[in-house]
């Protein structure tokens, strides 16, 4: 019987796996939910489903494994749309249940090196609503008896999620004295992270992952890498306090929390997956 994946709320990051599952040619029947028909190779099948009906049709995927990359609803700091999701799963057994986290859990950590035992503490309602779904899924999984992994993501980079527009523009960037550390992946590393978390066979029954590629960096260094390699210098700069009156509350938050990702872990469990160590190699393959 071929191993049946399920991509939930699949969208930037589930075509990457997708691409990479196919190109592996492995053998698995490979299932895509998402709000909207996403238009893909004929061996996918996709499903148009909202997350957020009740009754959700989920027994199609039974001893399937679940990639859950569906984000939070806004209704409350509670995860309703994933606890919708797991009440519409209760009658159907899966072998795996992977979900997409962030790293932003953790919250501000002042520039310290955390790792997997760090003590959530989001500061953000965005990150509140992530430690929801992770306390929901880890509660399901215990209770069912079912293979867990958690990645908590930091910030994905990739074809499309570059800040060209915003340096085209000229908008001011904060002045790298007030930029604080922070960590990136690029998506299709990531891509190659969740396909080995799927098929791994020496992880725990619960596991919780820090990705990053390991090279932790500023959004400041982000926004002159991808400006250098544009041929774009940048020379507008201003300070946080100066960035408070110009950027959305959004955009302000990730800039106010700074931490460095321990992802020792991750490079044992999942060798190989890193590409690109480097940002300037991740940025320029993404031009």
């Amino acid at each position: 019987m071929k191993n049946k994946i399920i991509l939930v709320g699949s969208g930037y990051l589930g075509g990457y796996i997708i691409n990479s599952l196919l190109e592996k040619n492995t053998s698995c029947q490979i299932f895509e939910l998402s709000r909207t028909k996403k238009n893909r190779p004929a061996l996918i099948k996709t499903i148009s489903m909202d997350l957020d009906n009740n009754p959700l049709k989920l027994q199609a995927f039974a001893e399937g494994i679940i990639i859950y990359m569906a984000p939070p609803s806004i209704v409350s700091l509670q995860d309703c749309r994933v606890k919708n999701f797991l009440k519409n799963l209760e009658e159907v057994k899966t072998k795996r249940f992977i979900y997409i986290s962030t790293s932003g859990v953790y919250g501000d950590c002042n520039g310290e090196k955390i790792d997997e035992a760090r003590k959530v503490n989001p500061d953000t309602d965005r990150a509140k609503r992530r430690v929801s779904a992770e306390t929901q899924i880890t509660k399901y999984c215990k209770q069912k008896n079912i293979s867990l992994v958690i990645l908590r993501v930091p910030g994905i980079y990739g074809k499309g999620r570059l800040p060209i527009d915003k340096i085209k523009s000229g908008e001011p960037i904060i002045k790298k004295e007030d930029s604080k550390i922070t960590n990136l992946i690029h998506v299709e590393d990531l891509a190659r992270v969740v396909i080995a978390a799927v098929m791994s066979k020496n992880l725990s029954k619960h596991e919780i992952i820090n990705i990053s590629d390991g090279s932790p960096t500023s959004s400041t260094d982000y926004y002159e890498i991808t400006g250098m390699l544009l041929g774009i210098k940048i020379t507008n700069y201003i300070t946080y306090t100066e960035a408070e009156n110009i950027y959305t509350k959004k955009r302000l938050s990730f800039l106010r929390e700074s931490r460095v990702l321990n992802v020792d872990k991750m490079f044992k469990l999942f060798p190989g997956c890193i590409k690109y160590t480097s940002l300037e190699d991740g940025i320029r393959a993404s031009l």
